[in-house]
C-alpha cells in the first residue's frame, strides 16, 4: 500500500468513525438556499477545517480565505454554534478538503478544489461553483492580471456566476471557437463572456481551431497578429481550461471539429481525451496524428503559471488523469468521486 493509499484509508476510516458525515444535511439540499448562504456556509466549514484539523492559526486562515482575522474568529465560532464542529466536521466539505490535500501531494498541484456531490444532476453546478471560488480569488485584486481561458460548458457556467469587476485584468483566448468554415458553437464565447463580466479587454485567438494543411498552419501561426496574441498567452498569470473525453458523444466531435475517420484514427492510436484541442493518450503524451499537427491553440505547457483544469464526471476521468500525468495542468477543480478515483490510480 502506497503512502497516498494509506492516507486515503485513514480518511475513510475517520469519516466512518469520527463523526464526519458522508451526506449533506437536509437543509443543504434545498434548492431555495441562496448563493450568499452557500458562500457563508462554505467559508465556515473551510475555516473550521483549517483551524481544527489542519492546525493553522487564525492569521494563516485569514490570508488563505482573503479576509480578516476577526472575520475568521466569527466563522469558527459560528461553525461551532451551528453544530458543524463537534468531535469532527459534520459536513461533506471536510472530506473534500482532505481529498484536495492528498491530490496536491500526489500530483504536485498548486491549486486543488474538490466539491461535494449530492446527486448526479447537481455535480456540474457544484464544480462550476468550486471553479468560481478559485477564479474569484485570482481576479479580485488590485493587481493587473492576464487570464488565459479555454472553452467549454463547465467554464461557461463558472463565468456566469461572476458578480464582480476586474477592470485591470486582461483575458486571452487560448483556443479558437471557429472551424475551417468560420462557424462557432454557442458555448465557445467563453473569453468574451469573461471579459464582459469583469469589464476587461480581451484577445481573440486569431486563427481557426485546426488548419486544413500544414502550409495553411504555417500561414496562420506565422502571422504578426498570431505572434502578438501568443505572447499575451505566454504572459498569463493564471490559466483556466476544460478537459474533454474522446468519443462520439464528445463536444469536439459533435460540434464537427473532427470527423468519424479522424476520431477512429485517434482512438486507434491511443487517444483518450483532449485539452485545448490537442488529443492525448493515457500517459498525457500528444497522439501522433495529422490533426494534432494542424491545431493552432496555445500549448499551456509553455507557461509555468497556475494552469487550472475544471472537469467532472466519470467519462472525463481518464482524460483528467492523463492531463495530470502529462504535466498539462498543475491545478484542478473536480467532484469528490473523481478525486477519490484519481487517488486510487
Amino acid at each position: 500500500m502506497t503512502k497516498t493509499e494509506q492516507k486515503l484509508a485513514c480518511l475513510e476510516n475517520r469519516s466512518q468513525n469520527a463523526g464526519i458525515c458522508a451526506t449533506a444535511p437536509a437543509y443543504l439540499r434545498q434548492d431555495t438556499v441562496s448563493k450568499e448562504d452557500d458562500i457563508r456556509l462554505d467559508q465556515k466549514v473551510r475555516a473550521a477545517w483549517m483551524y481544527y484539523i489542519a492546525g493553522q492559526n487564525q492569521s494563516e486562515i485569514a490570508s488563505h480565505l482573503g479576509t480578516s482575522r476577526p472575520v475568521v474568529q466569527r466563522l469558527i465560532a459560528a461553525a461551532k454554534e451551528e453544530g458543524i464542529v463537534s468531535i469532527g466536521l459534520h459536513h461533506p466539505v471536510a472530506n473534500c478538503l482532505d481529498y484536495a490535500q492528498l491530490l496536491q501531494e500526489k500530483y504536485q498541484l498548486i491549486e486543488c478544489n474538490i466539491v461535494p456531490t449530492y446527486n448526479e444532476e447537481s455535480t456540474l453546478d457544484s464544480v462550476s461553483f468550486g471553479c468560481y471560488q478559485l477564479m474569484a480569488r485570482y481576479l479580485q485584486s488590485d493587481n493587473a492580471k492576464i487570464i488565459g481561458i479555454g472553452s467549454g460548458l463547465t467554464l461557461k457556467k463558472t463565468i456566469q456566476r461572476i458578480d464582480f469587476d476586474s477592470p485591470n485584468s486582461r483575458c486571452v483566448a487560448l483556443i479558437s471557437a471557429m472551424n475551417d468554415e468560420g462557424k462557432c458553437n454557442y458555448y465557445d464565447d467563453v473569453p468574451l463572456l469573461l471579459a464582459r463580466k469583469i469589464q476587461a479587454n480581451y484577445y481573440q485567438w486569431p486563427a481557426p481551431r485546426y488548419a486544413q494543411t500544414r502550409q495553411e498552419h504555417e500561414m496562420w501561426c506565422g502571422s504578426r497578429l498570431f505572434s502578438n496574441v501568443s505572447a499575451a498567452a505566454q504572459q498569463a498569470d493564471v490559466i483556466f481550461v476544460g478537459i474533454g473525453p474522446l468519443g462520439t458523444q464528445s463536444p469536439i466531435f459533435k460540434d464537427g471539429f473532427i470527423n468519424k475517420a479522424q476520431l477512429d484514427e485517434l482512438t486507434a492510436r491511443g487517444g483518450i481525451g483532449e485539452i485545448l484541442g490537442r488529443f492525448i493518450d493515457a500517459d498525457g503524451g500528444v497522439v501522433d496524428s495529422e490533426i494534432n499537427r494542424l491545431i493552432t491553440s496555445y500549448d499551456i505547457r509553455q507557461n509555468q503559471c497556475p494552469r487550472i483544469a475544471v472537469a467532472c464526471g466519470e467519462n472525463k476521468r481518464p482524460a483528467i488523469l492523463a492531463a495530470l500525468k502529462g504535466g498539462w495542468i498543475n491545478g484542478l477543480v473536480t467532484d469528490e468521486h473523481t478525486a477519490r478515483w484519481l487517488l486510487t490510480r
